[in-house]
């Protein structure tokens, strides 16, 4: 919209300028000193190439080749003479190529006879504006757009107070303070274009544009952070017919409601605060073209003056908070072209006058609450190249004239109620069908779907028909050599296709074929694998499968078979492939040393199937050993043997290994600390022993976030070294901007980690969950004080070891801690106060130990079971049932929580979830966090802790009672 309004001053600009040199003598030679001062001009600054910004498209001209001394500069390009005294009074460089400084002294500012100035797409070097600008008291045109000028606008510049059209804008370092901008505002009465867009007006009050002229047509203030309201009243200007106030976030205002009648021609507020309603009065601006009303705080009904804006091209009210039916007052709106209602909370039926438009070439109703069905005929949308119906309540049949509208390429109705069969596809007469994209997923759609109707969609590129669980597709007999020419991607996940579709296997455009979750039975065979020449992406994953003779797509990089009944030996992937996702099979057998000839595997998810033997040597150095650029490698659950594969140390950008549930026998595999990015370590449910020492040198563990030996044999000390080098479990940043998980956009890595005895399946992984689990194994000593260090961890557990000695008072400090386990060890000694500073701490177990004395009593202590410290004859107190003598009376806490930090507050609202697992509680505090609602729960708990504990002591006063 800028550039529109950029193209019109500047058209209007350069014809100003070439009816005046059309009036000028043919042998009239421009004055001397101003010749001299235009070629002094030009040898300050030098020349480059320019293309005045990406988004003009202009190809830039350099127009001052013709400035030669000697000449007469009135025949120079791009300047203009007056024709009586050889005075320049128009001068034209816009995207010339200058490059340089504008100084103060140049003697560009000698010509005091200019009225038109053009400097607009040139560069000079992010300088201020010189204040002698306000010298050229004649000008009445100023473009200094896109020109990178920085700083403060001279104040200097509201002495041209014949200026018609300011335009400042694309300068993104530039800036008014507020006084200089009502000098301006105030002295600038002729003012009829004002272009800020890009500027900083972060200091201009919005008020003062009250002082605007009433000359004023243009008005263009786009991303110029503007705060505060702005006034009403200067929608009401006479002669204004262009107001673009948009992407200023901060900026709160609202539309006129009684008395707007202006000859207004375009509308932009959007991605403003601008909120109330859309007011009646909306139907005066009877020559309004267009309404730009996106991503504002609207609220209320639509009215139906909306009708009344015969000559509307271009409405938008998309991401608003309007609701309500949608009037059905679009039957005048011949000129209407392009139309968004989506993001709201429309309700009612759709407004059968939309389909009736002639002239529309996009429509967008997505994400309502629009009911009913739509009409069986249309009338018009002939010209209608983009329709967008997606997640609506949207009910009854499809009907057949979506596809035979002769314009339509992107048709998108995902996510509503469709029901029952699609209707065969005709194509209308001496038309082919344009339909570029199709989304029908995630609704009721049932039947059969023929190859033979799909294949009449010729140009069809993107195809989603996913989510429609009564849905199938079959081949047509009598199309043996038909396919889809254009098909890119085809997603057909979550429907009931039953056999493999080998018609598209011709289809020389398909990059991405989604099968997914469907009741494909048997094997792949190799007729049906190939072709297939440019399948990128292929997902098989959860069907049926028994076997696959081939892989579909010699250059495939996604390949998911993961959740099938895939029998037999390890397949040889595709040599490019990056993905391979292939767990939860039955495949047996050794993984091949072929897969190390993979020159860019990325993920390789062989987990949960019966593969034996041992992990190829060569795992580690694949084709070329400075590609490798393996991230995950999860072998979980297979029954592999043998050790862990040195090589694997030079896989620099491994985040997560995962080899637990095997029968692995080796020693703890500390070299694997040299990795930079490794950040998961599973090593569960093997036969590991030994000791877990040598943590020294560079790296060793310093991303590692989870790390879980359980259920295996290591034995002798817990070297506090380990718990010194895991930098990643201390002081996490929480991102405010929501949950970040381990993985990429297609595949999201998932662990089993152990929390309250019970084995939990976390399928995605939160960048900032720890764990370290360390139980089932033959430790003996003490627990390392270091390991108070890690005040980001949320899940320890030592349990079932023979650790010794007193349980450490620095674990007080995990900050985050959830869950803590050390029961079935041979811990003594007093329960450490310090730990019921552990205030997020949902799960505790001490049972089975040789602790002694009072359960403290301080803060939620009193909220765990008998079960928590079970099996320790010596402790006395609340919850057990033997109580403790005068001496032996539990204290309160030596120190009381102050101020809570920001990850506190997340961690103890995610501790309130815990019940239903820690990644739902995690969310949850995510979304108090960021929004700060419900201000009840922010509030509950920020509260006073002191009370909090004098309240559960004075209950369990009460029980004792």
């Amino acid at each position: 919209m800028l550039y529109l309004i950029l193209c019109f001053l500047w058209g209007f600009f350069n014809s100003s300028l070439l009816s005046l040199s059309l009036s000028l003598p043919p042998t009239h030679l421009c004055r001397p000193e101003q010749s001299s001062a235009l070629l002094k001009f030009k040898r300050s600054l030098s020349l480059s190439i320019s293309y005045c910004g990406q988004e003009h498209q202009i190809v830039p001209v350099p127009n001052m080749d013709s400035w030669d001394e000697g000449t007469d500069c009135c025949k120079w390009e791009g300047v203009v003479c007056d024709n009586k005294k050889g005075n320049v009074i128009g001068l034209d460089l816009s995207c010339s190529g200058l490059r340089g400084s504008l100084l103060s002294n140049s003697s560009l500012f000698s010509l005091q006879n200019l009225r038109w100035l053009n400097l607009a797409g040139n560069g000079f070097g992010n300088s201020e504006i010189p204040s002698e600008f306000g010298k050229l008291r004649s000008l009445t045109y100023l473009n200094l757009s896109l020109t990178g000028f920085t700083g403060f606008v001279p104040p200097e510049i509201s002495l041209l107070s014949d200026l018609v059209s300011l335009d400042l804008s694309l300068n993104h370092g530039l800036l008014f303070r507020n006084h200089d901008f009502n000098m301006l505002v105030h002295n600038l009465t002729k003012l009829e274009n004002m272009i800020l867009d890009g500027m900083d007006l972060s200091l201009v009050v919005p008020y003062s544009f009250l002082n605007l002229t009433v000359s004023l047509k243009h008005l263009s203030l786009s991303h110029c952070f503007l705060e505060g309201n702005f006034p009403t009243q200067v929608f009401h200007l006479p002669y204004l017919q262009n107001i673009i106030l948009s992407s200023n976030p901060d900026l709160i205002g609202y539309l006129p409601e009684t008395n707007w009648s202006s000859p207004l021609r375009l509308l932009d507020v959007s991605k403003t605060s601008f909120s109330k309603g859309l007011p009646d009065s909306i139907g005066n601006l009877e020559h309004l073209k267009t309404l730009n009303l996106y991503g504002c705080v609207f609220m209320g009904s639509i009215p139906s003056a909306l009708g009344n804006l015969t000559k509307i091209t271009f409405l938008d009210i998309s991401g608003n908070m309007f609701q309500g039916q949608v009037p059905d007052v679009f039957g005048n709106l011949n000129d209407l072209s392009f139309m968004v209602f989506s993001s709201n909370n429309f309700s009612g039926v759709f407004p059968p006058s939309a389909f009736n438009l002639t002239s529309l070439t996009f429509m967008d109703f997505s994400s309502n609450f629009l009911r009913g069905t739509l009409p069986n005929n249309i009338s018009g949308l002939w010209y209608l190249r983009e329709l967008y119906l997606s997640a609506n309540l949207l009910s009854g049949r499809l009907p057949g004239w979506l596809f035979r509208l002769p314009s339509l390429e992107d048709l998108d109705l995902h996510s509503n109620k469709l029901n029952g069969p699609i209707d065969p596809i005709q194509e209308p007469n001496l038309v082919l069908l344009n339909l570029t994209s199709l989304d029908l997923s995630s609704n009721n759609l049932s039947g059969n779907i023929k190859s033979c109707m799909l294949v009449k969609l010729r140009n069809l590129r993107f195809l989603d028909l996913s989510f429609n669980n009564l849905l199938s597709l079959t081949r047509c007999s009598n199309d043996v050599n038909s396919t889809l020419p254009m098909i890119n991607q085809f997603h057909f996940s979550s429907c009931n296709m039953q056999r493999f579709p080998s018609f598209l296997n011709a289809s020389k455009y398909l990059q991405v074929l989604d099968l997914s979750n469907n009741q494909i039975h048997g094997s792949i065979t190799k007729w049906e694998a190939e072709g297939w020449e440019n399948l990128a992406t292929l997902n098989l994953s959860m069907n049926f499968l028994t076997s696959v003779e081939q892989i579909p797509g010699k250059d495939l990089l996604v390949l998911d078979l993961r959740s099938n009944s895939l029998r037999g030996p390890f397949p040889t992937p595709p040599q490019n492939l990056s993905y391979f996702l292939i767990s939860n099979n039955e495949l047996v057998g050794e993984i091949p040393s072929k897969i190390c000839n993979l020159s860019f595997l990325y993920v390789l998810d062989s987990s949960k199937n019966k593969l034996g033997g041992t992990i190829p040597d060569c795992i580690g150095t694949f084709s070329d050993p400075l590609l490798v650029v393996l991230r995950t490698l999860n072998l979980n659950g297979n029954q592999l043997e043998g050790f862990v594969p040195r090589s694997l140390k030079n896989c620099y950008s491994l985040e997560v290994l995962d080899l637990g549930n095997n029968n692995i026998n080796d020693t703890f595999p500390y070299w694997l600390g040299t990795l930079p990015h490794l950040q998961v370590l599973v090593l569960r449910s093997n036969r590991f022993h030994g000791d877990i020492q040598n943590f020294s040198g560079t790296f060793y563990f310093s991303s590692l976030r989870m790390i879980d030996l359980s259920r295996n044999e290591f034995s002798a000390h817990i070297p506090p070294e380990l718990f010194e080098n895991l930098k990643s479990m201390k002081d996490i940043q929480v991102d405010k901007s929501g949950p970040e998980y381990i993985g990429g956009d297609y595949y999201q890595d998932s662990i089993t980690v152990t929390m309250k005895g019970s084995d939990f399946e976390l399928t995605r992984i939160l960048t900032i969950f720890t764990i370290i689990d360390f139980s089932s194994n033959h430790f003996k000593g003490r627990i390392p004080k270091a390991i108070g260090e890690l005040n980001s961890l949320i899940v320890l557990n030592f349990s079932h070891n023979s650790l010794t000695g007193n349980i450490p008072p620095s674990l007080g400090k995990l900050a985050a801690l959830e869950s803590l386990d050390l029961s079935s060890n041979k811990l003594q000694g007093r329960i450490p106060m310090q730990l019921t500073n552990l205030t997020f701490l949902g799960a505790l177990n001490l049972s089975h130990n040789n602790l002694e004395g009072p359960i403290p009593l301080a803060n939620h202590f009193d909220t765990f079971s008998n079960d928590s410290f079970a099996g320790n004859s010596g402790l006395c107190g609340f919850p057990l049932s033997k109580t403790c003598g005068n001496d032996q009376e539990p204290k309160s806490s030596p120190s009381t929580v102050g101020d809570e930090s920001e990850i506190e507050l997340i961690w103890k609202i995610a501790a309130m979830g815990y019940g239903s697992g820690v990644v739902l509680g995690l969310s949850v505090g995510y979304i108090v966090f960021t929004t700060g609602r419900p201000r009840w729960l922010v509030k509950m708990m920020k509260r006073n802790p002191e009370k909090r504990m004098r309240r559960r002591i004075h209950r369990n006063e009460r029980r004792k009672n």
